[in-house]
């Protein structure tokens, strides 16, 4: 069967896409996104046997799992271990044993990777705290992203060799094992596997997590260089919720918050902030 080639989108058509990504993501999309859209959709429609945009925009009002395919094809993925190194650095020179001389209570640590992509950066916190901590602490890192497949990755945890160059050659030796099922590739060890939790999440829905979850520590790094002013600014008040009195949050090297304007957070460098009590 010959398949009929895509007729180019048109700006309407375009403005169409942006809006339904940008409703439900945040996203800041505009028609000069057209270039990044049409390619990244083309194969997809050619799949699909639909030769015009305006059938496919038919089709994601009716099948809310093309719009997540959608999701899929049109956010960026990029991850990596021990991604900006100088923050992992921080964390266990100076946060995590912070908590291990200050802590009240039970020895427990919960923290959250959004925007976690395939999970390299919620092993490398959860690494991170167990090289720090030690093993006698109940430490969880929820790692969410919009992503199924990515997700997927992540909770398999087997990764090709070359993802592992970052990771330090002890480390490496410690925590992960040679995947017999996929040559070249490693498996995180179970206890490591056991630390971190995935979850479909979007930012911008509070109801994408349980109420009950408060963490000492989240990590959105690289995201919101991807999202608009307001979206931002929703996500902030998400997080302030969700931490813990003084928790600790980290941004991208690229990102930051007012502090003059927004007083909830108390900057620490290198895009780390801390959770202020604010009294009105």
């Amino acid at each position: 069967m010959l398949i009929k080639p895509v007729l180019p989108p048109t700006d309407q058509e375009i403005e169409e896409i942006c809006r339904i990504i940008n409703e439900t993501l945040g996203f800041n999309y505009t028609s000069q996104k057209k270039y990044l859209i049409e390619s990244r959709l083309n194969k997809r429609l050619l799949q699909l046997e639909i030769d015009n945009y305006q059938s496919y925009l038919d089709l994601l009002k009716q099948d809310r799992n093309e719009r997540h395919n959608l999701f899929e094809l049109l956010t960026t993925n990029v991850t990596s271990f021990f991604r900006e190194p100088v923050q992992f650095e921080y964390l266990a020179d100076t946060l995590l044993p912070r908590f291990a001389t200050e802590k009240k209570g039970p020895k427990k640590l919960r923290c959250w990777s959004a925007g976690s992509s395939s999970g390299e950066e919620a092993y490398s916190i959860a690494i991170t705290c167990r090289e720090t901590l030690g093993n006698n602490w109940d430490v969880k890192v929820l790692a969410t992203d919009i992503s199924v497949e990515q997700l997927k990755i992540g909770s398999v945890g087997s990764f090709p060799r070359e993802k592992l160059a970052s990771v330090p050659p002890q480390w490496r030796a410690k925590y992960f094992r040679p995947d017999q099922a996929n040559p070249d590739h490693f498996q995180v060890i179970p206890e490591l596997r056991n630390d971190v939790l995935f979850r479909v999440a979007n930012l911008l829905d509070n109801d994408s997590l349980p109420s009950r979850i408060r963490l000492d520590i989240i990590f959105c790094r690289n995201v919101f260089i991807y999202l608009s002013k307001e979206a931002r600014t929703q996500i902030l008040d998400y997080f302030y919720h969700r931490l813990h009195t003084e928790g600790y949050l980290f941004l991208g090297h690229s990102e930051s918050i007012d502090t003059t304007s927004d007083h909830r957070w108390l900057s620490l460098g290198k895009s780390i902030y801390q959770k202020r009590q604010v009294f009105s």
